[in-house]
């Protein structure tokens, strides 16, 4: 794996910045490799810790990270305070929201504890309002499930085999998004942009936060990407989420529960991709190691719903030939 180290001139804009408040950087240690084009630091001073970002401005929306970053602030959502910027250059000081992860704690005795937290958010989350949240728009939805066509299917697998974005399987996906109530969603809302420190829930990477589809950031938390639950887990975390939202009461339950897994199916298709496309165009190799889980989650998922056996079928026919690409991906890696 390549040494990540940090550009001299983000690291100069930090220490600068920090001495006009007469603070001095101790160490500065690079965190987890991202699904973006950001990079984040810990910055160690001899007060406390900070978060470092490098968000280049020609690839992330900055201006709305501020937005956003204000308004959810305004309505009491944990994000995190703007300690300092230089927005058109993309360096970014933020508040250090702790260093334990949902991830972190899954599977161990304050599991309970953090995902009632995470979940009871989501109420409150949804009920932002304002200008920046954007429209999650039903083309958008379809351009994502484009991605794990041309990133997995075509350039990482090969294959001719396809998603057929036009076709009544993608039809049926994106009509169980849009019947749905809407409201504003995180849209990466999951186990390691959640933060759980001295029983305090943090998020972070909201940045993409859109007024979409109420079932979505349930799904990608209970049905996640990096981690697995148990189906009487998520059942019964669901349940909860389902009492918690005025929106859906009285919606059927065989209705919430297909909104709720065909949601997870279309994020994690959507993932896929994205983490192929990162090995692919932008040399991460990070994330390869939970496309083969995911891809038999989402199969299996589609496999318990009859009128997505196209789908089932396909995934399975992926997973047949995945192994063998996915290993030759890692090693060509390595070996660069």
């Amino acid at each position: 794996m390549k040494e990540i180290v940090i550009p001299q001139n983000l690291e100069s804009w930090c220490k600068t910045t920090l001495q006009a408040g007469a603070e001095l950087i101790q160490r500065i240690e690079p965190l987890r490799v991202e699904a973006s084009h950001r990079t984040f630091y810990r910055v160690h001073t001899d007060l406390r810790t900070i978060i470092l970002m490098d968000s280049p401005p020609q690839l992330e929306r900055n201006d709305q990270f501020c937005r956003l970053t204000e308004l959810f602030s305004a309505h009491q959502i944990p994000v995190g305070e703007i300690l300092g910027h230089a927005t058109d250059r993309g360096f970014f000081l933020l508040q250090d929201l702790g260093h334990t992860h949902l991830e972190d704690l899954y599977g161990s005795p304050q599991e309970d504890l953090a995902l009632a937290a995470a979940v009871s958010l989501l109420p409150r989350l949804g009920a932002v309002t304002g200008t920046a949240i954007e429209p999650y728009t039903t083309e958008r939805f379809a351009m994502e499930l484009s991605i794990f066509e041309e990133w997995f299917l075509d350039a990482l697998l090969n294959t001719s085999l396809s998603l057929d974005a036009n076709g009544p399987i993608c039809a049926a996906l994106l009509s169980s998004i849009k019947e749905q109530p809407q409201c504003c969603v995180h849209r990466d809302y999951h186990c390691r942009n959640l933060l759980f420190t001295d029983g305090h829930l943090g998020v972070v990477d909201f940045q993409d936060a859109l007024h979409g589809p109420v079932m979505y950031d349930i799904a990608s938390l209970l049905r996640d990407c990096y981690y697995e639950f148990p189906e009487s887990v998520i059942q019964r975390w669901f349940n909860h989420f389902l009492q918690q939202t005025p929106s859906l009461h009285g919606v059927p339950s065989s209705t919430t529960q297909l909104w709720f897994d065909w949601t997870a199916i279309h994020r994690q298709l959507k993932a896929i991709g994205i983490f192929a496309r990162l090995h692919l165009r932008d040399d991460k190799s990070s994330h390869l190691p939970f496309v083969m889980p995911l891809l038999n989650r989402v199969m299996a998922l589609a496999g318990e719903y009859p009128s997505l056996a196209p789908l089932s079928e396909l995934l399975a026919e992926c997973a047949a030939v995945a192994p063998a690409r996915l290993a030759h991906a890692r090693n060509l890696h390595h070996s660069q």
